[in-house]
């Protein structure tokens, strides 16, 4: 791990302690300390000093695989920890340098939890699952109390939550869906869909809008309120094979990479066009030298070629390689 200062980007503590993986981080709300947690090979919680970069204590965080850690909003001595069969909330002594853990009561409830939020008060916290829903947890008596929303579990599971100021619950899935939950009711208020599993969802600091990632390298704005998605941002999500100019002009330029050709404009990064050809790769492209078409080769070994407005397929070669086309060339009359 490292600890940076965020105003000259210079590094200040270098920390190693934990094996293979180092799990998930947590800043206390006084940032006097920092809490850390290993992954399958290791499976302890540590508990640093931001100012010296020391290990004041530790404590492996259970058996099984542990997933993310939380302090408390209002305390640095107190967190939670979720993990596949369970959660823990945990008190740091700093004198005695010791944490004691209290397993959390969830009943015959069986559930694998990945991420968990706690509210302004301190006194529950929600916890996202692999089957779809989320359980809110009492923390001063260690129990679970309910599980929502009522009579309905989102697909892929839920991977990312965040609590807005009234207390209603934003949560991302699997599948792609952005739904808000009520917090008295927990019942679905809003919900919209995305490209992508949603990998992490980001508050404004007044609550309004949030910004939203995907598995498929889509940045999305959206108002809190009605959860009207806007595409801010987007990439590939696969490695990319190929960029190219049209011939003397250099406002635009072309990529690929799996499933897809993407036309940028140069100046301002944003994503032009996009020409989908689903479950094949596309290795290489290449503009004519007129403008009118832009010709790739694919791991199918066709040689397909579109327009570069529209992205409407012109025409197709088929069989033109047995083991895919993998690089190209177009003469300078544009002929061929």
């Amino acid at each position: 791990m490292i600890i940076w200062n965020f105003a000259d980007l210079a590094l200040l503590h270098r920390l190693k302690l934990h094996k293979v993986l180092v799990k998930s981080l947590s800043f206390s709300y006084n940032d006097l300390y920092l809490a850390s947690l290993g992954g399958e090979d290791d499976k302890r919680l540590v508990i640093w000093e931001v100012t010296t970069g020391k290990g004041l204590c530790g404590n492996s965080a259970g058996v099984d695989r542990v997933n993310q850690v939380r302090f408390y909003n209002n305390s640095d001595n107190q967190l939670v920890t979720v993990r596949n069969q369970g959660a823990n909330i945990w008190k740091v002594d700093y004198v005695n340098k010791k944490i004691l853990p209290t397993e959390v009561n969830l009943g015959s409830l069986k559930r694998q939890l990945t991420n968990v939020i706690i509210d302004s008060t301190d006194t529950m916290a929600y916890a996202c699952t692999k089957t779809g829903d989320i359980l809110e947890i009492n923390l001063d008596k260690a129990i679970f109390k309910r599980v929502g929303p009522v009579k309905k579990l989102f697909s892929q599971g839920v991977t990312c939550i965040a609590m807005l100021l009234n207390g209603d619950i934003l949560v991302g899935c699997g599948d792609g869906t952005i739904a808000k939950i009520a917090n008295k009711t927990m019942g679905i208020k809003a919900q919209t869909k995305v490209l992508g599993g949603v990998t992490s969802i980001t508050l404004t600091g007044d609550g309004t809008y949030f910004f939203a990632g995907t598995s498929l390298c889509n940045i999305y704005w959206c108002d809190a309120e009605n959860l009207s998605p806007e595409l801010r941002n987007t990439c590939h999500y696969e490695p990319i094979n190929h960029v190219i100019f049209p011939f003397n002009y250099s406002d635009v330029f072309a990529t690929c990479s799996v499933n897809d050709i993407r036309v940028w404009n140069s100046r301002d990064r944003q994503e032009l066009l996009r020409i989908q050809v689903p479950n094949v790769e596309c290795h290489t492209i290449s503009f004519m030298r007129d403008g009118k078409s832009i010709v790739s080769g694919w791991s199918d070994g066709q040689i397909r070629a579109f327009l570069p407005q529209s992205g409407k397929l012109l025409y197709v070669i088929n069989n033109a390689h047995v083991h895919g086309a993998t690089a190209l060339a177009t003469t300078s009359d544009s002929s061929r």
